[in-house]
């Protein structure tokens, strides 16, 4: 496994993290009976912080996969 393989795939697991971390805090909200609660919860802050760190590290990523002769 190269680094470029690696890289992407700490991106998924961090993508995982991230999408576990929001629906951690919508159920929280549903049990509650209240979806205003979902945002205010702290694990939808570190999930949306997870997502949008993939998010850039996929730009990163494919951004300097172009640069490839």
């Amino acid at each position: 496994m190269n680094a470029h393989h690696a890289f992407v795939s700490l991106l998924w697991a961090v993508v995982l993290v991230g999408l576990t971390f929001l629906g951690l805090s919508f159920g929280h909200a549903l049990k509650h009976h209240d979806l205003a609660l979902w945002g205010h919860h702290p694990l939808f802050g570190s999930g949306m912080a997870a997502l949008i760190t993939a998010l850039l590290g996929g730009f990163l990523t494919f951004g300097l996969s172009g640069r490839r002769h």
